[in-house]
Formats: structure tokens, sequence, C-alpha cells
């Protein structure tokens, strides 16, 4: 965790406190720090071995499946002149990505990264060594198992592996702890007064409230002693995959956008070259979706509204008509669970997201991307900027097809979801990335196949 919401120089507060001959009496955390990870350490245990095991068996598999290509046989083992150097590669990559995988609080987006450069290195590695010592090698088995080998770091990691085990971190009485208690991945420990009772991994202190001076001496005391102090913003945002409003300032807002401006042209030609290579696909499935909205109900096939683009400009969206053409005689509104307006094979459609494919023809005019938060209409976010603080800080990227939104929350319907829907989407205008975008196109795949949020 990357504390960015600014953090209070404990250290010099108990340098003052010293420097000016105060009677200072500091817990015993020296202790605690050392046993801080223990408890950690063993509950880890049940963990690392399921994930060696499930690791060790995905590799095995993977050179299998590699070994059939190269010499059509599974028993690598019959390889002699290759089978001590997979032996070797299988040993790395599996204990490796177990160590790389250890250390606590990270994001999933971050083992992801981790995991698969180690996985590069570890095959860059080996080439390296083949060449050096012209040893015998297949081409066709370092490839084949290397795209396995990655395309299941993503399956794991994103889709299989739990985040982590509970971290279990020590927590100074604040008004946003009542939102960590609640986070899957945390085993928070509220604390009555400035003492460690039991070994922590960590302190999380919200440093936007005002602590009282034996709060503040508690705190650089751990500081201190090595034990690590988190801003409980930080925590929150890392531990929920969202961005407390509450805990935003206009400063802090301005260095909101300093992320991997590089990606940005990089996620353009993305999109434009997934779009031309999936047409193959996508378009009999428009063509079949066309028809069963035809025979099912009279009406145009597409839908087109108006919705709010990237810097508050206004675009014309497509979609694949699911209601009835009246729906919106009365207004807009949010559509509800089991809403009359929907049509038989909109249902269906609205379910799979299939009515969202025509929106490609927007992707490849510039005024979308494949990835990114959800554009709304233009009455919705007007209102949605008088009541909603820092909501239009959401248009400083292309609006998505999909976005981290959609994949974790789902529909949202009302100012609360649409609330927390905006501290998902200021996550990833935060945190825009190549990794996070994977991540987001793998869970969009897990959501249509499970129909999840749909509405």
């Amino acid at each position: 965790m990357e504390p960015s919401y600014g953090v209070p120089d404990f250290l010099a507060i108990r340098e003052q406190n010293e420097g000016e001959g105060q009677n200072v009496s500091y817990p015993p955390v020296t202790e605690a720090r050392r046993m801080t990870y223990t408890r950690n350490a063993r509950q880890r245990w049940l963990y690392d071995v399921l994930g060696i095991a499930g690791d060790g068996t995905a590799s095995v598999l993977a050179i299998m499946l590699a070994s059939y290509t190269a010499w059509y046989t599974v028993e690598v083992w019959r390889q002699r002149l290759i089978w001590p150097d997979v032996a070797v590669l299988w040993a790395m990559i599996v204990i490796g990505k177990a160590w790389l995988l250890r250390r606590p609080n990270r994001t999933p987006m971050d083992q992801l990264r981790a995991a698969t450069l180690w996985v590069g290195a570890v095959y860059g590695a080996v080439m390296a060594y083949v060449l050096l010592a012209r040893s015998y090698y297949s081409r066709s088995f370092l490839l084949v198992s290397l795209v396995v080998l990655l395309l299941w770091q993503m399956i794991d990691i994103l889709l299989l592996r739990p985040r982590t085990s509970p971290t279990r971190l020590a927590a100074v009485p604040s008004s946003i702890m009542d939102k960590l208690s609640v986070l899957p991945g945390l085993d928070l420990v509220p604390l009555s007064g400035p003492r460690l009772h039991e070994p922590v991994a960590g302190l999380v202190v919200d440093m936007h409230e005002a602590l009282p001076p034996e709060w503040q001496r508690f705190v650089a005391e751990c500081a201190a002693s090595g034990l690590p102090v988190y801003h409980a913003a930080a925590v929150y945002e890392t531990a929920s995959t969202r961005v407390p409003l509450s805990h935003l300032s206009d400063g802090w807002v301005g260095d909101l956008f300093n992320g991997p401006a590089t990606y940005l042209p990089l996620k353009r030609f993305v999109d434009v070259a997934a779009v031309l290579v999936t047409l193959p696909v996508t378009v009999p499935i428009c063509l079949l979706t066309a028809l069963a909205i035809k025979l099912d109900s009279a009406g145009p096939l597409l839908f087109w509204q108006d919705r709010v683009g990237q810097r508050g400009q206004v675009f014309r969206l497509v979609k694949f008509r699911s209601m009835r053409v009246d729906a919106e005689s009365d207004g807009a509104r949010f559509a509800l669970d089991g809403d009359h307006r929907i049509t038989r094979v909109g249902r269906v459609i609205r379910r799979l997201r299939v009515d969202e494919l025509p929106q490609l023809w927007n992707v490849l005019r510039g005024e979308m991307s494949l990835i990114g938060p959800r554009p709304e209409q233009v009455s919705f976010v007007r209102e949605f900027e008088r009541k909603i603080p820092f909501y239009s800080w959401r248009h400083r990227v292309k609006p998505g097809i999909t976005g981290w939104a959609q994949v974790q929350q789902g529909y949202a319907a009302g100012l609360e979801d649409t609330t927390e829907k905006l501290e998902y989407d200021l996550y990833y205008v935060k945190h825009v990335s190549f990794w996070l975008d994977l991540s987001i196109a793998l869970k969009t795949i897990r959501v249509m196949l499970t129909g999840r949020g749909a509405r």
C-alpha cells in the first residue's frame, strides 16, 4: 500500500517530544514487533501449500501439453536431453511465484504483474543458458509451455486464487474503521488505548483525524520500532479496490491522474486491434441477435441515446434495443429487477451483455474504449454532479463497454449505488494500466457466463 493521502511525520513528533524533555512512556511495541508475523505465518501456511500444489499441477499439465505438441507424447521425462532443464524450469516457476506472492497487501494486478514477469524472466534465463551452452531444445515446446503458463497466471490470480490470507492489523479508533472492519482480506484489531496487546502486521491510522498527544506518541513509537504504519484511506483503497470519497480533498484529487499516461495511446491501439480481430466472432452474434429482436417485437433493432463521455463531451451511444419502443415515454429511469419494459429477447441479451456489442462502433469512432467507466445518460450525470462530490472526475478517461465497477459491483440503480460505483470508477482512473484492463477483461468473461449483476 502506498499512502498517497499525506502522512504526518510521527517520528519527528517523537523526536520533538523527547527533545523537550517530556516524560514520555511508550508502550512495549518492540516485543509485539518481534512477534509481528508469527501468527500471519501460521495462517499463511495452508494458503501457501495450496497455492504451490495448484501451481505445481498446472505447470506439470502445461509441460505435458507442450511435450505432446513437440514430440506427440506427454511423457516428457523420456526426453533425456531436455528433462533436467524442464525440472529446473518447473521448480523455479513454482517456488519463485510462491515467494513473490507472499508479500501482504498486494492487489491482484500487482500479483499478476509480478508472476508474469517472473515466468518471463525464468524462460529468458533458460533460453540464454540453452543458447550459450548449445544444448538441445524445442522451440514449439518452449513456446507452448510459456503461453499456457502465462494463461494460467491470469486465470489463477484473477479468477481462482483468493486475494490473500487475512492480514491482521491494529487500528487506532476513527470514523472509517466501521468500513474497514467489513472488508475481505483484513483481520482488524480495534485498539481501546495506546497499547498493543497481541502481534499484528501493522498499524492503521486515519491521518485525516486529529490524534491526541498520547496516540501521536504511540504511533511514533510503532513507526520507530519498525512496525508498518498505514493510512486508513490507503488500506481501504487496497482492500476494497475503491477510492474512499469521504477521504478525498481538492489537493489530493489534483494528483489523482498522474498515472501511466504512456499507456493511454497504447490502449487506443489495443481497442482498435481487438475490435477488428474479433469481428469474425462478433458479427455473426450481432446478426443472430438482430434476427431474434425482429422476430420478438416490433420496432427498431438499435437504440440510440445521448451519453456523457471523456471530458464531459456528449456522444450518441448505440445498443441493441432490449426494451419496448415506448420504454422512456415518461422520462429516463433506472432498470429494475423484473422491469416490465424489457422484452423477452431483451432479458437474454442483457444477461449475456450482448446488447452492448453495437458499441464497438463507438469504440472505432474513438468515442469509447473497450474498458473504462460506463457512460451515463445526460440527465443522470447532471443530477449526480450536483449530489455526489468529485463525480465529474470519472470523465477524465474514455468511457468503456465494460469497467471496474461493472465486474466488481454489477448494475447500479439509485444514488447510493452510484456513489459506490464512483469509488470503483475513480480507482480505475487512478490505477489505469494494462494489467488492470486485463483483469477487467477476464472478469467480464466470467460475468457474461454467469449473468451476475444483469437487469
